[in-house]
């Protein structure tokens, strides 16, 4: 089947198969693993450990703990360097956030640091009701018009430990901050009277909004951090929170204490021509830059973040 037929558009010259076995007797440099891991995280260990022992590099974004080896289960780990091994192949696991947001991106900023007392990086979703408008999502998942005592299920299932611990170990690492433990910090804000959302209304009472902060700890000092605020448009922000760096827009600001205090701000933003969510564009973009690097790359787990010209876009416009 062409991938056009797939996606209910005329044809592309792209096929698209469901079988494994079909790919495999491709032998191409490299496969970007892009199917969910979510709820199947051994079923996409296996079929990436079949890649890689057939002698076929993988870059992928769903395995999120594997952005850091160092910190994802040692299972996948050990699986997925004894495929590599086997097959004389290379694995590189990135993305967005958790990915060369929270990775690449500190990693440069830090460059330039001195004394560093704290980093924390502080992700604003924003306005959800208009960017996800699935009521689904944003009650089941996020929560949003859930009665009082209501815990959201990223934080429920332990998927923001699961996540985010592998960034904050990362963090850690590089600047060499011995953890005494990571702590899980959160809070959700109810609705101060009925507010209109693009999806209706969220009563009064109810969550309509949601703050966590996942930090690793030295002594009592939370040392690095992650924190992730998700709000409505009609959220009330709340004095207690940390204002985002643009009125009502969302983004990442990172924060670096110490000698010289640093701040970095990052936005994505769409285009007039595009029709893609620019945060998930990026995702994609992250592991199709890195297969040239990857290829190149000598066997194994690639146990860092990629960095450098070899991963930029091939697609700039002359």
């Amino acid at each position: 089947m062409d991938a056009g037929q797939l996606c209910g558009t005329a044809d592309v010259g792209v096929s698209a198969t469901g079988d494994i076995s079909a790919v495999l007797a491709l032998a191409p440099d490299c496969v970007a693993y892009c199917a969910t891991a979510v709820r199947r995280e051994e079923d996409a260990i296996a079929d990436i450990a079949r890649y890689l022992e057939a002698g076929i590099n993988v870059v992928t974004f769903a395995t999120i703990p594997l952005v850091y080896p160092a910190a994802a289960p040692a299972e996948w780990r050990q699986a997925l360097e004894s495929a590599a091994a086997k097959g004389n192949s290379t694995f590189y696991g990135t993305g967005s956030e958790p990915g060369f947001i929270s990775l690449n991106i500190p990693t440069a900023l830090l460059a330039g640091a001195g004394r560093v007392d704290s980093y924390r990086m502080d992700e604003y979703a924003l306005d959800l009701d208009k960017a996800y408008p699935i009521w689904d999502v944003l009650h089941e998942s996020m929560g949003f018009g859930k009665p009082d005592g209501h815990v959201p299920v990223r934080i429920a299932s332990g998927k923001v430990n699961k996540d985010w611990d592998t960034v904050v170990r990362y963090i850690a690492d590089i600047l060499g901050f011995e953890l005494d433990g990571i702590e899980l910090d959160w809070e959700t804000l109810l609705a101060p009277t009925d507010l209109e959302t693009a999806l209706g209304v969220i009563p009064e009472g109810t969550i309509c909004a949601h703050r966590w902060q996942l930090a690793g700890v030295v002594g009592t000092r939370p040392a690095v951090a992650v924190q992730y605020f998700a709000t409505v448009s009609s959220t009330p922000w709340p004095d207690r929170w940390p204002k985002p760096a643009r009125a009502g827009e969302g983004g990442m600001v990172f924060r670096v204490e110490g000698s010289p205090s640093m701040s970095l701000e990052l936005h994505l933003e769409q285009s007039a021509t595009d029709r893609v969510n620019p945060g998930v564009a990026v995702t994609a973009m992250a592991a199709v830059n890195a297969i040239p690097a990857v290829v190149d790359a000598p066997p194994g787990v690639i146990a860092n973040p990629l960095s450098g010209p070899s991963i930029v876009s091939r697609q700039s416009r002359t």
